[in-house]
């Protein structure tokens, strides 16, 4: 399974290269990646979730079964901040970057990552277990996590509550909540339609990969910066967020696959999503961006390296 788990992320890391060729490209460009990621987030992703629930979860008991296993996401999300926090008080954090290095280490990219490399690696059957790690991760990012890049905001605006609970609806979750309802009411949803969400639903991941290719590709390399606070997010989210995470999922009455699916997703790179809600809130952007950067082009190698040693030593076992 090791070997197999290697060919997985390698097919991964091409359809990634694609992206970063491409977005090199004149009719590609900016514009391009910007098309791909809304496109994704607004179109393919909310039928990627609708089928895929839908799909997998067998009974209306399977899926309140997965539900009653959202806590100990939300549990495990909690203790990667609060690490955080301490962390960034330890290593003493510049005070302006202190937020968004804990929402860094805290909120893993679970859309544009996290679901093609499960996906890859468990096969089409997994999505259900990843939403309910999504749910959490959602809810507690719109919340706590903006919360956060709010405090303290140098162009004083006020908190938008309003605009943040409306984002934890945004289509993806309604897509997913939608699928829920339907195993819940136990709604036969016709072959006709199912089709075309099957085709849809299947070009997700691929787009979301060609996107974070593109990514990289037009990351602007000159304003990165690394220094100590980038070291200590990067270590913060590849070496102390994945201790955690295994001795947190070893102690959850929760079956071995379960939590490797909330490891792996707990090891992705910082959310995509930061970096926009930090030039929002008018917080250090660059940082942010730099993070995302750094923990997303990483993350090639780590991702591999997680899911190897994950199998080989058995650490879920």
């Amino acid at each position: 399974m090791v070997l197999q788990s290697i060919k997985s992320i390698f097919a991964l890391l091409i359809l990634i290269g694609m992206g970063f060729y491409f977005a090199g490209k004149k009719w590609f460009g900016k514009n391009g990646m910007d098309f791909l990621s809304k496109f994704t987030v607004e179109a393919t992703l909310p039928f990627y979730m609708f089928y895929n629930i839908y799909r997998d979860l067998e009974s209306r008991e399977r899926l309140l079964f997965l539900i009653t296993k959202v806590s100990y996401v939300f549990a495990l999300i909690l203790m990667c901040v609060c690490l955080a926090a301490v962390t960034a008080k330890v290593c003493r954090i510049r005070e302006d970057r202190r937020d968004t290095f804990i929402v860094a280490a805290g909120f893993p990219n679970v859309v544009f990552i996290g679901f093609p490399v499960i996906q890859a690696l468990w096969g089409e059957g997994i999505t259900s277990v990843g939403a309910i790690y999504y749910i959490a991760s959602t809810v507690l990012f719109w919340t706590l996590g903006i919360s956060l890049l709010q405090r303290g905001e140098k162009n004083g605006k006020s908190a938008r509550w309003a605009q943040n609970i409306k984002n934890l609806f945004c289509p993806t979750v309604v897509g997913m909540f939608l699928g829920m309802a339907a195993v819940f009411f136990r709604i036969e949803v016709p072959d006709f339609i199912l089709k075309p969400l099957s085709m849809i639903s299947g070009v997700t991941s691929p787009l979301a990969l060609v996107f974070i290719g593109s990514v990289i590709r037009n990351m602007e390399t000159s304003s990165i910066r690394i220094g100590k606070d980038i070291v200590v997010a990067v270590l913060m989210r590849f070496i102390m967020v994945p201790a955690t995470a295994v001795v947190f999922l070893r102690l959850l009455p929760v079956t071995q696959e379960m939590r490797e699916v909330f490891f792996m997703l707990t090891v992705m790179p910082a959310m995509a999503q930061m970096g926009i809600m930090a030039r929002e809130y008018d917080r250090d952007y660059e940082f942010a961006c730099t993070v995302i950067t750094v923990t997303t082009v990483i993350s090639m190698v780590t991702i591999p390296v997680f899911m190897y040693l994950m199998q080989t030593f058995v650490i879920f076992g």
